[in-house]
């Protein structure tokens, strides 16, 4: 019996120190798990800092390229970089991608962000102020709309303004009323929705720096007062810049060729800029765009080589940005004009219809279609022409190139705003 209670004795004993050897390694195990859930805790805390690090610096300057190596945080470290198309051929015209890598106890941790950085090309109709200028009856407009004031919508029953993009607005024309009507019947056909009282998207005051640099690097720059280009359909160009505003002669033009350059043709006359005068006409080949301190006169059709009307992927694209105005000029008696492009003005002149994109002799003389296919963003709405019988200026045939979504011309000037497309853990 004895012996028999000294083996029971032993296997107890046994069994309790199996037990607490099991307990132990559960506790150790389970103090384990505890401490590497903590360092992966720290560590995505510190990858998810460096990524908002990134995002604030964007805000205070968009262009930012310059990134952050090894800053201590929170016992251990982050960096962070940006990338935009230069920099991988993936990303679309508009993206930037936020990468921050965080480091702690030897361990790694990535975060990326993919932003977009809209264009101001992608709206079909943009202004900063309305002004007191009606969208009539029969006016159509496709692609997105937005102004940062309110609009003044005329039309009656029947005879209704037509938006077939999304129309957005800033202010509202009062609690009950988004937009001001100059009939009480007057209702917009709003085919892709609306949205009022969205947050101010602010326009530049002059041609953006990255323009200008683009233009310095790898462009075309002029720094006479007076210059005229005229396209030609095998990517080339043929230029006059002067200091007198004679109409040149052929001799005086030289021919560039744009192949292979950035797209970017700049104009600043140093002793006063916004005396900038930029004369454009004529058939491109290939992506253009037109900046000028001044204005910029259209003194002839200006098409694309490959028309994006018919042919939704051709590459060929124009923009026009002038810190002042784009003028519809040289225009002819009853006849039409057609401008391909997406345009882009500054001016806050409100005491003239005669600012921003506007027609020359638009009260006085009698044209016909005035066809854009593009887009038209300004600060102040300008006059096209004005209603009777006969019409005055141009009658409106605008249409929005839906590529505008996607691309934009070279160095188009963008949103001061990010949008966040994609966070990857």
């Amino acid at each position: 019996m004895g012996k028999y209670s000294i083996i029971i004795v032993l296997g107890l004993f046994i069994s309790i120190l199996f037990i607490r050897l099991q307990t132990q390694n559960s506790l150790r195990r389970g103090m384990d798990n505890y401490v590497d859930k903590y360092n992966q805790y720290v560590l995505r805390n510190i990858a998810n800092s460096g990524a908002n690090a990134a995002l604030n610096a964007l805000m205070l300057n968009v262009e930012s390229t310059t990134g952050v190596n090894n800053r201590p945080w929170s016992n251990g470290k982050f960096s962070y970089f940006f990338e935009r198309r230069t920099e991988d051929a993936r990303l679309g015209p508009t993206m930037i991608r936020v990468t921050s890598i965080a480091e702690y106890l030897g361990q790694k941790d990535t975060i990326s962000v993919l932003l977009t950085r809209p264009s101001f090309s992608r709206f079909a109709y943009f202004t900063n102020t309305e002004g007191t200028i009606w969208f009539q009856g029969g006016d159509t407009l496709t692609g997105p709309t937005h102004t940062n004031d309110y609009f003044h919508m005329s039309g009656t029953t029947g005879n209704q303004v037509v938006f077939k993009g999304k129309v957005t607005s800033t202010k509202v024309y009062s609690s009950t009323q988004p937009y001001e009507k100059y009939y009480s019947t007057s209702s917009p056909e709003f085919q892709a929705g609306t949205e009022w009282l969205v947050p101010e998207l602010k326009m530049p005051s002059s041609i953006p720096m990255d323009v200008v640099n683009a233009a310095t690097a790898d462009g075309i720059t002029f720094g006479n007062r007076y210059t005229w280009i005229k396209f030609q359909n095998d990517s080339t160009a043929l230029i006059c810049s002067k200091s007198t505003s004679t109409t040149p002669t052929a001799a005086e033009y030289t021919t560039y060729n744009l192949s292979g350059r950035n797209g970017v043709i700049y104009a600043k006359y140093a002793t006063s800029p916004t005396s900038t005068v930029v004369h454009v006409q004529g058939t491109v080949s290939g992506k253009v765009t037109v900046a000028s301190e001044g204005i910029i006169k259209v003194t002839g059709n200006l098409v694309c080589n490959d028309n994006p009307a018919a042919n939704p992927n051709s590459t060929d694209i124009v923009g026009l940005v002038a810190t002042k105005d784009v003028v519809v000029a040289n225009n002819t008696y009853l006849a039409d004009r057609t401008i391909q492009a997406t345009m882009m003005t500054m001016n806050p002149t409100t005491a003239t219809y005669s600012r921003n994109f506007y027609v020359e002799n638009y009260s006085t003389n009698t044209y016909g279609y005035l066809h854009v296919y593009g887009g038209i963003i300004q600060y102040a709405r300008g006059a096209v022409g004005q209603l009777g019988t006969p019409h005055k200026g141009y009658l409106k045939d605008y249409k929005w190139d839906p590529r505008l979504k996607d691309t934009k011309p070279p160095y188009f000037p963008m949103l001061l705003a990010l949008r966040k497309i994609a966070w990857y853990d």
